[in-house]
């Protein structure tokens, strides 16, 4: 008789994650690329279970997005506000040793009836492929005889919204009384159209605190997001009923094409996926070596951040997901693709789209306009199978407005969103051979919403006393989309008194002599790779940047170690970097305007 796959476990992060992660993890053709620390998804702490009478191997036990029992910054300010009323009644978990098996530790904690428990990892469920570590556990104060608990997760992000008219109001607590009993209905709701995986993930703790024999009858469970609580320094503790049907999926068959399914059924259809790709890769092996897997990958915005993606990237070489990255299409809509026969950019470039759709727009339907980005999809796809990465859709010549002097603008934007830095790229074009000057006005230092609009104001008065300087010769000041112009506007209704004259006068020029160039671009062309300033300008005007990784995010990180990067030398660098960048960006423009003048 041959003997099955091992036992194996999955943590509560498995059924929201990529199944091809589950697929690479217990496939033993993969698993040995895994041995290195860097594949952090692989818990090899070793862990015995109470009424677990088989153990189970570290390499075994895996999951999607496993998070380090080192709290980050979010969920240590929740600790700390739980800690600061419960003291008395908490049991805090997750410093505890290595050395000290943290699920026997667990299961004690929830047999003597401990109120709170912070970071407790459950007993594995191995019949049930189960295990994971509870965020929290809230003990239900109504069950007397015994103990019993809710789990909680917390998470980083905002959970409640306003509600709409007709809806009803959400049930939350806060940390100084997170108990379900003392939570009261609350004018908001759970946001559930973004965040289900919480719910799918609790669905999974709820089980688990079940199979070790403190389960309630009820699956209530509580997510801690960043939301306010109603008393000061404490946040909400949100209670949602795992039982009801909120979480919206798309059926492929049936009349009705969505339906609703509550959180733990939900649940049990991905843990099932999972536990059977899991089940396929552990048999792997001998004769079965060479089987198909039960899923191939394709990419999704989670893979830049996933330890396989090196793996899938080679797999994915010329497939649709990969090589059309703006307006992609979603995992289903290459799925449906791929059954049809349409797999590669070759593949998409050649199909006659108008026979596809009558069997393609029935399986896509959960996508409003999917004939429109299939057809988008298409154009792209013919694109780079001719090698093109910008496309003329106009003929003659591009008229675009002039004056004897014109100015480049970008600014820079901290994380926040708050402008430190005003790059200007004057060229006064009176003189022939004359090179464009660049000047900025910048702040490398911890911004607020006084120091961003003192800045703005002494970039205002930077350009009107130019202005001023040049007077009677027409100026036009260039930008590459909206963002300027629409950031100028919040800075000057901002506020108003006499100090403000120079914003008020740079709004005002801007309405009459501000020129998107962007708006230009995107009349006259088409790009595979959208039609982002770094592509237009590199793909058609052949302009580099200096900076070898240039882009509006990294710019943001070289902000933030420009002020707080613990040396002046390495400050220093940092806001060299950003200067550079800066430069480049309005010598981009420059560059890509002088380019759309010489086109016919």
């Amino acid at each position: 008789m041959t003997a099955g796959p091992p036992d194996f476990v999955l943590d509560q992060y498995a059924a929201t994650s990529c199944p091809v992660k589950t697929q690479y993890a217990f496939d033993p053709t993969m698993r040995l690329r895994a041995l290195s620390d860097e594949q952090g998804w692989f818990d090899r702490s070793s862990s015995t279970t109470p009424g677990v009478s088989s153990a189970i191997e570290p390499s075994l036990r895996a999951g999607g997005d496993s998070r380090s029992l080192t709290r980050g910054r979010h969920d240590a300010r929740v600790a700390r506000a739980l800690t600061a009323h419960h003291r008395d009644v908490l049991v805090d978990l997750a410093h505890i040793p290595a050395s000290v098996n943290r699920s026997t530790a667990c299961w004690a904690a929830m047999s003597v009836g401990a109120r709170l428990i912070l970071g407790g990892e459950l007993p594995m469920d191995v019949r049930q492929h189960r295990w994971g570590v509870a965020d929290l556990l809230i003990r239900d104060r109504d069950a007397k005889d015994h103990p019993v608990y809710h789990p909680a997760v917390i998470r980083d992000h905002a959970v409640l919204a306003p509600i709409h008219s007709g809806q009803g109001g959400q049930l939350v607590a806060s940390t100084s009384s997170p108990f379900l009993d003392q939570a009261v209905i609350r004018g908001q709701r759970f946001r559930i159209e973004t965040h289900s995986n919480d719910l799918i993930e609790l669905a999974h703790l709820w089980y688990l605190v079940g199979a070790a024999g403190f389960g309630a009858d009820q699956a209530w469970g509580a997510i801690i997001g960043a939301d306010p609580s109603s008393k000061p320094g404490g946040y909400a503790v949100t209670w949602v009923n795992l039982s009801e049907r909120q979480i919206r999926t798309f059926a492929y068959q049936g009349e009705r094409q969505w339906k609703k399914h509550s959180a733990l059924s939900r649940y049990r259809h991905e843990s099932r996926f999972r536990v059977r790709i899991a089940e396929h890769a552990l048999g792997r092996t001998g004769a079965d070596a060479d089987s198909a897997p039960v899923c191939e990958p394709v990419r999704i915005p989670q893979c830049q951040s996933c330890p396989w993606w090196s793996t899938c990237r080679v797999v994915l070489a010329d497939d649709i997901s990969t090589a059309i990255e703006r307006a992609p299409l979603d995992p289903r809509e290459i799925m449906t693709l791929r059954s049809l026969g349409v797999t590669t950019t070759g593949d998409l470039a050649s199909a006659d789209v108008e026979s596809l759709l009558p069997q393609y727009l029935p399986l896509v339907a959960h996508r409003g306009g999917a004939e429109d980005r299939l057809r988008l999809a298409a154009h792209r796809g013919r694109l780079i199978a001719d090698g093109v990465s910008l496309e003329r859709i106009t003929s003659g010549t591009i008229e675009l407005p002039s004056a004897p002097i014109e100015i480049d603008l970008d600014m820079e934007t901290s994380a926040h969103n708050q402008v430190y830095l005003w790059g200007f790229l004057i060229h006064d074009r009176r003189e022939p051979g004359l090179e464009p000057t660049y000047c900025s006005v910048s702040s490398f230092s911890a911004l607020t919403a006084p120091k961003e609009a003192e800045l703005a104001l002494e970039a205002a008065n930077r350009l009107k006393r130019y202005v001023d300087s040049v007077e009677g010769v027409p100026v036009l000041v260039w930008h590459y989309s909206s963002y300027e112009t629409t950031t100028l506007r919040r800075l000057a209704h901002r506020g108003h008194d006499a100090t403000q004259d120079a914003l008020d006068w740079l709004l005002g020029f801007s309405r009459e002599r501000f020129v998107d160039l962007f708006a230009v671009v995107k009349k006259h062309f088409f790009g595979v790779q959208g039609l982002g300033l770094k592509a237009v300008a590199a793909q058609g005007a052949g302009f580099a940047w200096r900076d070898p990784a240039p882009g509006g995010l990294n710019s943001q990180f070289w902000f933030s170690d420009a002020v707080n990067a613990p040396t002046a030398q390495l400050r220093q660098a940092a806001a060299d970097r950003v200067l550079r960048y800066n430069e480049d960006d309005v010598r981009a423009t420059w560059a890509v305007r002088q380019w759309l003048r010489t086109l016919s």
